[in-house]
C-alpha cells in the first residue's frame, strides 16, 4: 500500500512555522497545487490561485483572520471578478483579499487535513447573493437536491476558526425532516461563516501519496457545484431578490411587533 502523502512529521512541522521540515511540506503542497491545477483546466473549472505567488500556498486561511498553524492552498474567482466584486463591495483594495470572495481551501494542521468551501462573512456579497437565491424555491430545491447527494462525512455550519465546531452538522442530517429549512432559516448573512467540507485524519488511507490527487478532485467537484451556485457573477446575480427578501422581513417584523 502507498504512503501517507503528509506524514506525521509533516504535520508536527506545522506547530514550527518556518523551520526546514516545513519548507519539505510546502514542497509537497507546491506539487499538489500543480497537479490540482492541471485537473481544473481539464474540467473547466473557473478556480483560480491567489494572484499573489507568494501567498499561493502560505499558512493564511479563510476560516481566521489570523496566521494559522498549518498551510492552504486556497481557490476562487479570477482577479478581474475579484475586483467586480470589490467595487460593488466598494472596497478600494487593488490587493486581492480571498477572505472577501468563497474560497475552496486544501488545509493541513496538525491534527486534520481539510477541503471544505468557506464563505467568510467578510465575504457579504455573495452571502448576500445566496440569501437571495434561496428567496426562490426552485433554487431552494437545488441546494437541497446538492446537499443530499454528499457523502455522509461531510460536516456543514456556521463558525470559524481552524477546529471542526462541534455545532457542526453532517449532511445526512441536515436532510431528515424539515431540519434543513430550520438549518437554513438561522444563517445570518454578514454574521456568519459558511463552512461545507470533509475533515480527516491526515494519516487516512484515502490521502496516500497514490490516491490523494482523485480524492482531492473527487471532494472539489462536489463543493464547486455548490460553490458555482451560490458565488455572484452578472449571470448568477440575486442582489435585488436579496434586497426584496431583506425588505419582506423588516416589514414583516415591523407588522410582528
Amino acid at each position: 500500500m502507498s504512503s501517507a502523502y503528509f506524514t506525521t512529521a509533516d504535520c508536527a512541522a506545522l506547530a514550527q512555522y518556518g523551520c526546514d521540515d516545513t519548507q519539505l511540506v510546502y514542497e509537497k503542497f507546491v506539487e499538489l497545487h500543480k497537479a490540482l491545477h492541471r485537473r481544473f483546466r481539464d474540467y473547466s473549472w473557473d478556480l483560480h490561485p491567489h494572484t499573489d505567488r507568494n501567498q499561493l500556498i502560505s499558512n493564511h486561511s479563510s476560516c481566521t483572520p489570523e496566521a494559522i498553524e498549518g498551510l492552504t492552498l486556497r481557490y476562487s474567482r479570477s482577479r478581474d471578478q475579484a475586483l467586480t466584486v470589490e467595487r460593488a463591495m466598494r472596497d478600494g483594495s487593488r490587493k486581492l483579499d480571498m477572505r472577501l470572495h468563497p474560497t475552496l481551501e486544501v488545509r493541513l494542521t496538525p491534527n486534520h487535513f481539510v477541503v471544505e468551501l468557506i464563505v467568510s462573512k467578510e465575504a457579504w456579497y455573495d452571502q448576500q447573493n445566496l440569501v437571495g437565491k434561496l428567496g426562490v424555491a426552485r433554487h431552494r430545491q437545488t441546494l437541497r437536491t446538492l446537499i443530499q447527494s454528499f457523502a455522509p462525512d461531510v460536516c456543514i455550519g456556521f463558525w470559524s476558526g481552524t477546529e471542526l465546531d462541534e455545532m457542526h452538522l453532517k449532511a445526512g442530517q441536515v436532510m431528515r425532516g424539515r431540519i434543513f429549512d430550520e438549518w437554513i432559516s438561522t444563517f445570518q448573512d454578514g454574521v456568519d461563516d459558511l463552512r461545507i467540507g470533509v475533515w480527516y485524519d491526515p494519516q487516512d488511507a484515502a490521502l496516500n501519496a497514490t490516491q490523494i490527487l482523485s480524492e482531492l478532485t473527487r471532494r472539489i467537484e462536489m463543493l464547486y457545484k455548490v460553490y458555482s451556485f451560490l458565488s455572484w457573477t452578472s449571470n448568477n446575480d440575486y442582489q435585488t431578490f436579496y434586497e426584496q427578501t431583506t425588505s419582506y422581513g423588516s416589514n414583516r417584523d415591523m407588522r410582528l411587533s
